[in-house]
């Protein structure tokens, strides 16, 4: 079976970086426009398709994991170009520091909307942002990869700890939420130290195919409730996916207000592009809302206005929580550092292959394990790779490091300055639409599922195999309790059992030509 790096559900973004091949670059022609997090961005090549590094990934199912330095393919001059370029020059300094504060706009919203997703408020996520990122611009390998919360670990967050029994939102649950960055960060810190990078970074594609699809219908069904301002009730209401059916069953009693600017929202994120490759368009949606919000618009639910107090950090909150909780949050940490992982690698991986930027796996292993215990350490919550986010600070004009150190010193500035008031007036609606937005390209169906409405019987048995690993997959996620990572553990699974029919079957087929050999000599 194949391998591939899992994409992250909410990627939206596209992007061919040439910074080793920088004559290339120049001739290449823009042809198609994405939204990439808070934006929409014209970034395809006539070389690429039409997703993002990530999404592309996912979809072609190349291996991951390896170095960019054992790929035969990039040019000796490539390669020397790529090197040069890594060391900060005075013209790119003032465009670094653009875009690392551009890149800060798109990833506070980003991080609030993930917060509402796991359940855990805003301030974890804020938290989480703030801390997480200078870590790794200082240890990172990667020139482009930006940290924060992702939907797919605020998704798992939620699991771990609903399943718990504790109620979303408290003390004990933002606790519980900090507690998991921090076994998160440990598990990622020792696979870096062990060298196991590219042990990690390879699985099977149909597998992550399918956990990706349905974790993203979970992550756009999660947010039906904010998008509508009303929840579901009865029976159906245990389950996203039953809930949002419920919901959409139940028009009357949703908030026009929430819909209307959730609607609003849709439109601006799917069309800002249009206007400029640059357009702030999840920027341009919170001051939307917060404007109507402030001037007495019932626009439905907001934020909430959130304070810092640096003397409240310490101790920090995953050393507060008790024992019993700590010890049942230990494997649903461990699966999450290394699922979460994935995601950023896919996108190193990309960047690697078009430019020959050199990347260890295990360098950012141990960066984003420290970026997890930092976030841990200031109550936030699980952090990894933001592909979308990435794609942004490219487009924006990012060419080394210095941009990431300059979002991670603008989001700090944004939570110890005061900013967090201004949460205040932002409407959820806004938050929910963003996340949703976020996910669009990535809930058809994918490749390894496509021949299951073409004919499927007529397929080799190499294509049937990954269809039904894929579909599997999907149904195990969809139905998984008390978490989502136990589809794919469930997925990995019956990957097994395939693989030992294989072994099986190839083994009699062995011997039955041995013996047709012996029958005719």
């Amino acid at each position: 079976m194949a391998s591939v790096s899992i994409a992250q559900p909410h990627t939206l973004a596209g992007a061919r970086v040439a910074r080793g091949a920088q004559a290339s670059a120049r001739s290449a022609r823009v042809a198609a426009t994405v939204p990439v997090g808070g934006t929409k961005i014209a970034l395809i090549s006539r070389s690429q398709s039409s997703w993002g590094p990530g999404v592309e990934a996912l979809r072609r199912g190349p291996s991951v994991g390896r170095n960019a330095r054992r790929f035969a393919g990039v040019s000796a001059d490539a390669a020397a170009a790529a090197t040069s370029d890594a060391a900060p020059e005075k013209s790119t300094v003032v465009t670094d520091i653009i875009a690392g504060v551009s890149t800060a706009c798109v990833a506070m919203p980003q991080s609030c909307a993930y917060a509402l997703l796991a359940g855990t408020g805003v301030k974890c996520a804020v938290m989480a942002a703030a801390a997480a990122s200078i870590p790794c611009a200082i240890l990172g390998s990667s020139r482009y990869l930006q940290v924060g919360c992702l939907s797919l670990g605020a998704l798992l967050t939620r699991g771990a700890l609903v399943n718990l029994g504790i109620p979303l939102g408290s003390e004990v649950y933002v606790m519980g939420a900090a507690t998991l960055a921090f076994y998160a960060g440990v598990t990622r810190v020792a696979c870096g130290l062990a060298r196991l990078g590219n042990i990690m970074t390879s699985l099977p594609v149909s597998i992550l195919q399918g956990f990706v699809w349905a974790a993203t219908w979970m992550v756009f069904f999660s947010q039906v409730p904010a998008m509508v301002g009303a929840t579901a009730s009865g029976p159906l209401a245990g389950h996203f996916a039953t809930a949002a059916a419920w919901l959409a069953a139940h028009p009357m009693i949703w908030h026009p207000g929430t819909f209307a600017l959730a609607a609003a929202t849709f439109v601006i994120m799917l069309n800002g592009g249009k206007i400029h490759k640059m357009f702030p368009s999840a920027l341009v949606c919170c001051v939307l809302g917060c404007v109507l919000a402030a001037t007495g618009v019932d626009v439905g639910a907001c934020v909430g206005a959130i304070h810092v107090d640096l003397g409240s950090l310490f101790p920090p909150a995953a050393l507060q929580i008790g024992p019993t909780i700590a010890k049942a949050l230990v494997v649903p940490g461990v699966a999450l550092g290394v699922i979460t992982y994935l995601e950023g690698a896919a996108v190193c991986r990309f960047w690697a292959e078009q430019d020959g930027e050199e990347w260890s796996s295990d360098k950012e292993l141990v960066a984003q394990g420290v970026a997890n215990i930092c976030s841990a350490a200031v109550g936030g919550m699980t952090v990894a790779g933001v592909i979308s986010r990435s794609s942004f600070g490219i487009l924006s004009g990012a060419k080394t490091k210095l941009s990431h150190f300059v979002t991670g010193c603008c989001l700090i500035a944004f939570t110890v300055l005061g900013g967090g008031a201004l949460l205040e007036v932002l409407p959820k609606a806004v938050l929910g639409a963003l996340v949703s937005c976020g996910v669009l390209p990535l809930l058809g169906p994918t490749p390894k599922m496509k021949p299951l409405f073409d004919n499927i019987k007529a397929q080799p048995y190499e294509v049937k195999r990954d269809c039904i690993l894929a579909c599997a997959t999907a149904v195990f996620t969809f139905t998984a309790r008390p978490t989502l990572d136990i589809g794919l553990y469930r997925g990995i699974g019956l990957a097994l059992l395939f693989k030992l029919f294989e072994k099986t079957r190839d083994l009699d087929k062995k011997k039955n030509e041995e013996f047709e050999k012996a029958q005719n000599a």
